[in-house]
């Protein structure tokens, strides 16, 4: 559980310099700040989730899809809540390979509900520790 806690504490504080890039005026600069706030967080939340589940429901998930399934179960999130975590993994999947102003522009757009998932998912956590 220690293990979680630390991941946990990683967490909260990328999603919180997330949510600081976010509401920053639009420019170029902020939304490639938010996009690689995103990306790290979004490493951290899928990776916690994977430590919390095992350490706590005894739960083995390999990757941030099957992870993001059992928030479902565990967390109480909806199947719409799930599919926009599913979706944030291809958009995650995508950036990190592919760039282009188009694809950025259109990944911008999406944060917001992202973050709001991540903070969600990273509450139940701390609601269960």
């Amino acid at each position: 559980m220690a293990y979680t806690k630390e991941k946990l504490k990683q967490l909260l504080k990328a999603l919180k310099s997330w949510e600081k890039a976010l509401a920053e005026p639009y420019s170029d600069i902020s939304r490639d700040a938010s996009i690689q706030r995103y990306e790290f967080s979004f490493e951290l939340l899928w990776k916690t989730i994977k430590i919390f589940l095992k350490e706590n429901e005894g739960i083995e998930c390999q990757s941030p899809k099957s992870c993001f399934r059992e928030t479902r179960k565990h967390f109480g999130l909806t199947e719409k809540e799930v599919e926009l975590c599913l979706q944030m993994t291809m958009d995650r999947n995508t950036s990190v390979h592919i760039y282009s102003e188009k694809l950025a522009k259109a990944l911008y757009k999406r944060l917001k509900p992202y973050l709001e998932i991540a903070k969600k998912i990273s509450k139940n956590i701390t609601g269960k520790l």
